[in-house]
């Protein structure tokens, strides 16, 4: 299933990841397929996944990979969000 990026995510991935167009395709299909869903994450991270979804209005599925939030509108990356500094610790021990 081809995921596809728009142009605000390419431009997004580069200027916030240093992702180049290849790696940008390759993190964006990684994130679709292994990202952790709003429905794994609990307490504040779940508090801050759900603002993004009521703030994203079109956004149907985020993702959490790396330390990156990828919005997406079905299979479209719409964009790329750094997670906050406070929320990496709650994503780090939710991995374990």
């Amino acid at each position: 299933m081809p995921i596809n990026i728009s142009n605000h995510a390419r431009k997004r991935m580069r200027e916030r990841c240093g992702f180049n167009k290849k790696a940008g395709e390759r993190m964006a299909r990684k994130a679709f397929h292994e990202g952790i869903t709003h429905a794994h994450t609990k307490g504040n991270l779940n508090k801050w996944v759900t603002s993004l979804f009521f703030k994203a209005k079109k956004a149907d599925n985020i993702r959490l990979y790396g330390d990156y939030a990828y919005i997406f509108c079905g299979e479209v990356l719409v964009t790329v969000i750094v997670i906050p500094a406070s929320l990496k610790k709650d994503l780090k021990s939710m991995l374990r």
